[in-house]
């Protein structure tokens, strides 16, 4: 086991002095930069800046009768429908880079799985809790 040797008080100076100088990035431009400097794939990222990888998939027009203009009239419903909707895409993506490169999907299999059966999960939940909506509504 390697024992820490004690640093001379010269070096441990300039280690200070290198600290107050070096306190990341100022400019607006920078912090963007640095921001995502350890994303890899953004899948289950809450963060807004992210590219959404959606096919051309129009909900509205998929939603007709009393069930669409339910969830329609919700617009967090439909919000986190596209939300889930866009990272399971990112999913697919990111599954599709994987098999690109050697091993990528050994590798990330178990990982792409976990998402896609959450978000699976989580989509088939907010559609059942729409449907709802839409029962509530005419019962009464």
């Amino acid at each position: 086991m390697d024992a820490k040797r004690p640093i001379s008080e010269r070096k441990l100076q300039a280690n200070r002095a290198n600290a107050k100088r070096s306190t990341g990035p100022k400019t607006k431009a920078g912090k963007a930069a640095s921001r995502r400097n350890a994303l890899k794939h953004g899948i289950a990222s809450c963060s807004v800046d992210l590219p959404i990888v959606t096919p051309g998939f129009d909900l509205r027009s998929k939603l007709s009768g009393p069930l669409g203009s339910e969830v329609l009239g919700t617009d967090s419903a439909l919000q986190e429908i596209k939300r889930i909707w866009g990272k399971l895409a990112r999913v697919v993506a990111f599954e599709k880079d994987c098999a690109q490169r050697p091993a990528g999907l050994e590798h990330n299999a178990r990982l792409i799985c976990r998402y896609e059966r959450t978000l699976t999960k989580r989509l088939h939940a907010r559609i059942h809790e729409c449907a709802g909506l839409e029962t509530k509504n005419l019962e009464l």
